[in-house]
């Protein structure tokens, strides 16, 4: 497995649209990490230092970021410095990323999975035909496929044929990238956006969205108030695969960012956490299409019915396409 190379930028979070230009053409994903105060004394979440146990849990409302360019080729330092200076900004830093064995564990050998149109296997494996193949590492990301509420977010998304096609994806709680990396071979060209909280994450997400085929960029936020991700409201299609209680606390802002007839998949609760939630997604004005429930687990599908968006959609500057 071939190593990867990281390159960042430490840039008020303004200026995070010019870092992730500087970044374009090289990286293979692109993450915008919103720093805590603690992280801004340290240099960052990506760096040894500054990742203390509580870094995830904090609630960022912090105005810096570290703009972060990970790929498997070494970065042209003199070009990436040119580029820098062409947006008004320091020179990037520039450093092989740790190796980790992403693939260590129970996880490994993991069976070929189809759902409907879909089949998901690790790297490597000769998958049968289907029009979404998806080459999805076992690694200690969440989301392989295999979990109940992974399968059950990967069915909606083979349920989801009506036309017109979605323009924009939205994964929230990424992970391994199994479900952005889906909706983008099930649609090619449309715009898809992802997003974590766990800095863990980007490496994986990065080997995934390459052994793909794809570059996908994700967004280190928690929730779905980060700018990166109301800029290209509304959703066609959300995704969010992460607990009771998160999905709770998310479900406004998620009914918000959701297009007139949008599809709005939310997994990751046990069986008896359905109807409550299904209530409040119904207060904030989803209307309840099915639910799949599977060893304990439930996934929940919802729609915003049709009418006028509350606010304009904004571009995609980052559609997945073939290397």
């Amino acid at each position: 497995m071939s190593p990867l190379w990281r390159a960042w930028l430490t840039v008020p979070e303004a200026r995070a649209a010019a870092a992730e230009r500087v970044f374009e053409g090289w990286a293979e994903a692109v993450s915008v990490f919103e720093l805590a105060s603690a992280d801004r004394r340290s240099g960052g979440p990506s760096g040894n230092a500054g990742r203390g146990s509580d870094w995830a849990s904090e609630i960022w409302l912090a105005e810096v970021c570290v703009v972060e360019g990970i790929a498997t080729t070494p970065p042209d330092a003199a070009e990436l410095a040119c580029r820098a200076a062409g947006e008004g900004l320091p020179t990037p830093g520039m450093a092989p990323l740790a190796a980790h064995d992403w693939a260590a564990g129970s996880h490994k050998g993991l069976a070929v999975r189809r759902i409907g149109r879909i089949v998901v296997g690790d790297p490597g494996t000769a998958l049968p035909p289907a029009p979404a193949r998806l080459y999805i590492a076992a690694t200690n990301a969440f989301g392989t496929g295999a979990h109940p509420t992974t399968a059950g977010c990967l069915a909606a998304l083979n349920r989801r044929r009506t036309r017109p096609r979605p323009r924009a994806v939205l994964d929230l709680g990424a992970g391994s990238g199994v479900l952005a990396v889906a909706a983008a071979r099930l649609w090619p060209g449309i715009c898809v956006v992802a997003s974590d909280i766990d800095p863990a994450t980007a490496a994986p997400f990065a080997r995934n969205a390459r052994a793909n085929g794809l570059r996908l960029r994700l967004v280190l936020a928690d929730g779905v108030g980060h700018a990166a991700l109301r800029a290209r409201a509304p959703y066609d299609v959300i995704l969010a695969n992460l607990l009771y209680r998160p999905l709770m606390r998310l479900a406004p802002e998620i009914a918000r960012r959701a297009a007139p007839g949008g599809l709005v998949v939310l997994s990751g609760i046990l069986q008896r956490q359905e109807y409550p939630l299904r209530l409040a997604l119904r207060r904030h004005g989803l209307r309840f299409r099915r639910a799949q429930r599977r060893d304990g687990w439930s996934t929940v599908e919802v729609e915003r019915p049709r009418g006028r968006y509350p606010g304009p959609r904004g571009s995609c500057r980052h559609p997945p396409f073939r290397l």
